[in-house]
């Protein structure tokens, strides 16, 4: 289970280290729903409200840079988009992420792998701002505005994320799974210059999002989902290695 410190059609390109522009779409299951992404590994989820955003880092001892400032290369991959990212932070090293979405409910899963990267290496990740609004009220990205009243609980070894729609006790919800090696915090979604600075930031404000990091070893794979909940994908992490290779070749299978 996760560790919890805390819970209440496409072109080549290449993107010089900085740029943070977010100009892709992935196409979920149902009409209306749409997955933004960036041009790094950055996705806003609507489905077709704003559900929840993610964005991702890398953290080595007390250093930690976000993925837009490394090299990525992002082209399409099926109906998914496979990104590799290269850069001074992991030394000779790569990281290659690619991202499917899913048949059976609104959603995608990750696949992450690195090679020749340095070690004690961790990858962070960031969830949270879902605000309930659509893509045309509000803006991509792990804004602090969106994250009002956005509740974070374990289950099993993902999170639920519970966040207004409406309503004062109107909530819709939305998942995501990580590695078991996972540790994750609450945090101040106002301070994003760094991943530490997010990872420390505490709980105590008035946009919270939840972030982690898991240790990544090179050759091995690693698996995320974030997906809208349904009866035909009720999966724990181990399943996640057959859900993406089952996406990947077409023949999805409920679980």
């Amino acid at each position: 289970m996760l560790k919890i410190i805390s819970v209440l059609g496409l072109s080549l390109l290449w993107l010089a280290a900085g740029a943070q522009v977010q100009s892709r779409t992935i196409t979920p299951k149902n009409q209306g729903s749409v997955i933004t992404a960036g041009e790094v590994p950055e996705f806003t989820f609507y489905v077709p409200d704003k559900a929840s955003a993610a964005r991702f880092g890398l953290v080595k001892g007390n250093q930690s840079i976000w993925f837009s400032a490394l090299k990525a290369v992002c082209k399409p991959e099926g109906k998914g988009l496979k990104y590799t990212l290269t850069g001074k932070f992991l030394e000779k090293g790569k990281l290659t992420f690619e991202v499917l979405p899913l048949y059976q409910t609104d959603g995608v899963i990750i696949r992450v792998n690195g090679e020749n990267m340095p070690d004690s290496l961790s990858l962070f990740w960031a969830f949270g701002a879902a605000c309930g609004k659509t893509q045309k009220e509000v803006q991509s990205g792990l804004n602090p505005s969106d994250c009002k009243n956005n509740v974070f609980v374990v289950e099993r070894n993902g999170v639920i994320l519970y966040y207004p729609k409406g309503g004062l006790h109107d909530f819709s919800v939305f998942y995501t799974m990580f590695p078991i090696e996972t540790s994750a915090v609450l945090s101040d979604a106002h301070k994003q210059n760094s991943p530490l600075e997010l990872f420390n930031s505490g709980h105590k404000t008035d946009a919270q999002a939840l972030s982690g990091m898991f240790p990544i070893k090179n050759g091995q794979n690693y698996y995320c989902s974030f997906y809208k909940p349904a009866s035909n994908y009720d999966v724990n992490y181990y399943r996640l290695s057959s859900v993406f290779e089952e996406t990947k070749a077409g023949k999805p299978q409920d679980h």
